[in-house]
Order: structure tokens, then C-alpha cells, then sequence
């Protein structure tokens, strides 16, 4: 009798460690799953933030993270207890009665069927968290701030009644935009133009710039000021033309072949559905997918969060902190 016992309590041992595992791992399938998947409206959240702030608050400045990591961990077990009698229970009980002539004794015995017990505790236990970048340096926020104003057409300028043409624009967004560099030095490894015809807050005249920039972040299909050649004598920066001046509208902006995407409390985002559809341009501006250029700048709001690695080489997204869901 007890190898039987053993060996079934041995079978639900095995059985709930069984059990314990394929729970564990499927929700931490599940979970993983639904932290990924929240990702992207975690981005999108910020960005119609940041853009209605863009609309509404000249003084604005971006509220922006990055999420470098998530972490999903969920733990599951089961404690399950059984107990098995040897055998009946006997009780016996002895009663002396005394009177009369000649005492009496009685004796009782009860016998107990033998009741086997099983009790089984089960846990569930899950934590999802994502660790944040947040921008946090003057130069990071001076990027956002800058790409935030030209995708909404907020860049200031002398006359705000008036509409900046697309070459306008796309000019002073050179002179505004703090392009990530590395440290300035003899040998910092920057690439060094000069631009001409800046504004600075004050209605004297126009000034050129001087530019220090980290030649990693001119390159490739995400750069935001880019420069073809970096040997050439003379460097000519240029913005992305993926980047759009003025693509996203608000409610009040919203003829023809517009279609939204998004909100931000009770301010509605549109873009142009199409490319040559009947939506506003500003002068000089060729047409456009609407739809491509908010997927683009979701790019290239992480590019511009980007820093210099530390290295000198390479990007960095700088300090991070937790947030945990239990």
C-alpha cells in the first residue's frame, strides 16, 4: 500500500510541475505579446501630444521618451498536498457505572473509515515593464522642438499670419535644428559648415552660423539634415525630403482628400490621403503622401532623440528609468 502511495503522489508531483510550466509559458507568451504590441501607441501617444502642444503653446517644449527595453516575467505555481490514513480509525471508550448492587462496565468502540485528502495552492504572478529614455538635454529637446514645429507649420517666423514657403522653410529648419555633434575639439571628428542668413530672436540682422555636426547622423535614409558628400570642399546640408513642412492639420484645415490620424484630447490630426489629392500645400511644395510622411517622421522623432555614443562613434539614447506594471 504505501508504494502505491508513493508512486501517486510521485505521478502528481510530476503532473503539477508539468502543469506549472506550460501556464508559465504561455502567459509569458501572452504577456511578451502585449508589451510589444504596446509599443507603438506608446510612440504615437507622444507624438499627437507633442504636436498639439506644436499647435497650441508657442512656448512650448517636447515631452518625449524612448523605450530601450521591455521586460515581461511571470511566474506560476502550483503546491498540491495530499494525505492518505494508514488505515481505520478505531476509538474506544470505557464507562463505569456504579449503583445498585453491582457496578457495570460498558465499553463503546468506533471504527473510521479511512478518508485520503488532496489540497492543491496554485500562484499566478506577472510583471510587464519598460525602461524609458527620457530627453532630457537642451540640444535633444531643441531637435524635437524644431521637428514638432515644422511638421505642423509652427516655425516662428517675422510675419505668423503669413505661410512660410517650403524653400523658407526648410532653410530657417537648418538654421533652428542643434544637429547632434560630438564634442568640440581640434580632433572631435565633426564635420564643420557654415550657414548663412540665420535669425535670432531679435528683429536686427540676419547671421551666419557656424555648424559642429557628427557626420554619423548626415548619413543614411533616416538623417534629418543630411550631406551627400562629406570630402567636398564647400558641404551642402539639405533636409531629409521625406521630412514634410506642414503635413499634419488640424480639424479646422480639413478639405478634400484629408484623412486623420489621430487625436490628442479633442484636437483631430489629418493628413493628405493621397498623393496629388485635393489637400492644403504650402508655396512650393510638390505633392506628397500624408500617410508615408507621419510614418517617416515617427523615425525621425527617434532619430533626433539620438545622441553621439560615447565612444565618439555611433548613437547613443542616453539615461534611462523603469516603468513597471504588476
Amino acid at each position: 500500500m504505501l508504494g502505491g502511495i508513493f508512486s501517486l503522489r510521485h505521478l502528481m508531483c510530476i503532473g503539477a510541475c508539468l502543469l506549472s510550466s506550460a501556464c508559465a509559458s504561455t502567459q509569458l507568451n501572452h504577456n511578451t505579446a502585449d508589451l510589444a504590441s504596446s509599443l507603438n501607441s506608446l510612440t504615437k501617444r507622444q507624438i499627437f501630444f507633442n504636436l498639439s502642444q506644436a499647435i497650441e503653446d508657442p512656448e512650448f517644449v517636447p515631452s518625449q521618451v524612448t523605450i530601450s527595453i521591455g521586460v515581461a516575467q511571470t511566474a506560476n505555481s502550483v503546491s498540491p498536498s495530499i494525505s492518505v490514513p494508514l488505515g481505520p480509525s478505531l476509538a474506544t471508550a470505557t464507562r463505569l457505572t456504579s449503583g445498585g448492587a453491582r457496578p457495570t462496565v460498558q465499553t463503546t468502540s468506533t471504527l473510521g473509515a479511512a478518508s485520503p485528502s488532496l489540497g492543491v495552492q496554485m500562484t499566478d504572478a506577472w510583471n510587464q515593464s519598460w525602461t524609458m529614455v527620457p530627453a532630457n538635454s537642451s540640444n535633444q529637446l531643441g531637435r524635437l522642438r524644431t521637428l514638432y514645429q515644422y511638421a505642423t507649420g509652427t516655425l516662428p517666423h517675422a510675419d505668423p499670419n503669413t505661410e512660410l514657403s517650403q524653400e523658407e522653410a526648410e532653410k530657417q529648419f537648418l538654421c533652428e535644428y542643434p544637429l547632434q555633434a560630438q564634442a568640440v575639439s581640434p580632433q572631435s571628428g565633426n564635420v564643420i559648415f557654415r550657414l548663412h542668413g540665420c535669425r535670432d530672436n531679435h528683429a536686427g540682422p540676419l547671421r551666419p552660423r557656424v555648424i559642429h555636426a557628427d557626420p554619423t547622423f548626415t548619413q543614411g535614409p533616416n538623417c534629418i539634415v543630411c550631406i551627400d558628400d562629406l570630402n567636398a570642399s564647400s558641404l551642402r546640408p539639405y533636409v531629409n525630403p521625406n521630412l514634410k513642412y506642414h503635413f499634419v492639420r488640424s480639424a479646422g484645415e480639413k478639405p478634400g482628400d484629408m484623412v486623420r490620424i489621430g487625436s490628442y484630447g479633442s484636437k483631430d490630426f489629418y493628413v493628405c490621403a493621397i498623393s496629388g489629392g485635393r489637400c492644403p500645400a504650402v508655396p512650393g511644395q510638390n505633392p506628397f503622401d500624408g500617410r508615408k510622411a507621419f510614418s517617416d517622421f515617427i523615425l525621425f522623432v527617434y532619430e533626433a532623440m539620438s545622441v553621439p555614443a560615447a565612444t565618439g562613434s555611433g548613437r547613443s539614447t542616453g539615461g534611462s528609468f523603469v516603468y513597471s506594471v504588476r
